[in-house]
């Protein structure tokens, strides 16, 4: 069902994209404006089962929030034209009306740099059990604290929230869950979650140039794989100074920084972590498996050919491989959805997105995860009222569903993509694959090793991953019984 609710989705975005050719984004969203209220969104999207005489007396509901978020996702001030802006503006103004809530924010600093201090200030006000704070909404790493130190509510005993919903990605259960015990959530709600997506750019100048084939048939017929991409950038390089020498101003197949070395991993069908028969996680043996040495192999072999540029973890490296590909010198970049909005908009690269390409032809589904900045949601153990704290995350999550992903997708890819229609549905192939792996999700109680190894073991061509592996084996093991063991202790 979420399946043909998400192609509904793609099929409204791709009429914005044949009736807004030519429209800038303000204009776009004028013409929306002043368009009377119609039951296309009723007949294209599913509406939430919340009662429609659920009505909480005019209560506030507060929210603590991270203040760094590289996308606005929490509040909108005002009306401005931007269509992100007024979706979201438009989208809490429902909520309070449906639910008779007023709606409060306030925002800390909570990024990478700050996540666990942000994590301490809602440890004691929660301890203070004042009830101050109705939700939390926090960088990804810091509500998985909270989590841990069993501050937040079991999200599974509360009333209204629907997770069969598809504003709630499938993952969300079956790779989040402990003993049967979700603490937060995260899907349409984030902004940040949609624009922080890992996905594949590739630019059309140089694939024109070079006279490839159709990517998006690809993709389609289940052939777009780590293969095929190594085959299609191999033939791209060229030493444009004449050096002699690989370096940052040449043109390349294939550009990236370590960072995103991650999305390779869960693409690949990989997993950090499995269920056990108790439905616990425990380490999966994919992790030390032979796939994850074949992959990094594959990897490291490739980062070896001319063709491929792998930067420095710097922020300058990370300049040489995105300014590489706006300027025509890579064929293929792999990053969040958010380089569209940032950078790619401003630019005068001609570009098209994929999702991050499988292992083989023989796995069945693409998949991708979240580069780290994306808000998960909780509710805090004194919260005043925590079904009526559910309700409103079911009611801002379904109202995202509708009126703020839809604004994303025309702010984030219409704009490049007016006359590519095959755009809206790679799209909906990497939302629909977006992955939730539960050693990912509670990296900083894992000591970071879910991710850090297999991309350090890349960025340093060591391809002995067993070995690797092994050494950090009885820490990890350590580590995740502690979380396992906190999360389905009885509050």
């Amino acid at each position: 069902m979420k399946r043909i609710i998400s192609m509904a989705m793609a099929w409204l975005m791709l009429l914005g994209i044949f009736t807004g050719c030519g429209n800038t984004v303000e204009e776009t969203a004028a013409v929306t404006e002043t368009q009377p209220a119609e039951t296309e969104t009723e007949t294209l999207f599913m509406s939430d089962n919340l009662p429609e005489d659920l009505d909480f007396g005019a209560a506030e509901v507060h929210t603590f929030g991270w203040e760094e978020i590289s996308l606005i996702e929490f509040f909108a001030e005002e009306m401005t034209g931007d269509v992100v802006n007024d979706a979201i503006y438009q989208r809490n103004q429902t909520v309070e009306e449906r639910l008779n809530v007023v709606l409060t924010f306030t925002l800390a600093p909570g990024n990478n740099a700050n996540h666990q201090a942000w994590a301490n200030t809602v440890v004691s006000n929660t301890m203070a059990g004042d009830g101050a704070n109705d939700i939390v909404a926090g960088y990804s790493m810091a509500p998985t604290i909270l989590a841990f130190k069993r501050v937040l509510v079991d999200l599974m005993t509360l009333d209204y929230i629907d997770f069969e919903m598809p504003w709630w990605p499938d993952s969300l259960q079956k790779e989040a869950v402990c003993g049967g015990k979700l603490y937060f959530c995260s899907g349409d709600i984030s902004t940040n979650m949609i624009s922080m997506l890992y996905c594949m750019f590739f630019n059309k100048t140089v694939a024109t140039n070079q006279g490839l084939e159709d990517f998006y048939s690809l993709v389609k017929d289940g052939t777009w794989t780590l293969d095929k991409m190594i085959e299609l950038a191999s033939g791209c390089y060229v030493d444009l100074n004449g050096d002699g020498t690989k370096d940052p101003g040449d043109a390349f197949g294939y550009v990236v920084q370590p960072v995103y070395i991650d999305p390779f991993f869960f693409a690949s069908g990989l997993r950090t972590t499995a269920l056990d028969e108790n439905g616990l996680p425990v380490l999966s043996p994919e992790f030390s498996g032979e796939r994850t040495q074949e992959l990094l192999v594959k990897l490291v072999e490739m980062f070896k050919t001319d063709a491929m540029f792998l930067s420095g973890y710097t922020m300058e490296g990370y300049d040489h491989v995105r300014n590489a590909f706006m300027e025509d010198r890579a064929l293929f970049f792999d990053t969040e959805i958010s380089y569209a909005t940032n950078y790619l908009r401003q630019s005068e690269a001609s570009y098209g997105i994929l999702p991050i390409p499988k292992y083989d032809e023989a796995q069945k589904e693409y998949s991708t995860i979240m580069s780290f900045p994306y808000t998960l949601y909780g509710v805090p153990a004194d919260a005043k009222d925590p079904d009526m704290s559910a309700a409103v995350l079911e009611c801002l999550a379904s109202e995202s569903h509708r009126t703020v992903s839809p604004a994303l997708f025309e702010i984030a890819l219409k704009v490049k993509f007016s006359q590519d229609a095959e755009s809206a549905e790679m799209y909906d192939i990497i939302r629909s694959s977006a992955t939730f792996d539960f050693g990912r999700i509670f990296c900083t109680n894992l000591d970071a090793l879910t991710y850090s190894m297999f991309r350090d073991a890349v960025n340093s061509g060591n391809t002995n991953w067993m070995s690797t592996f092994q050494s950090k084996k009885k820490t990890l093991e350590t580590k995740l019984a502690a979380v396992v063991e906190a999360l389905v202790a009885e509050q």
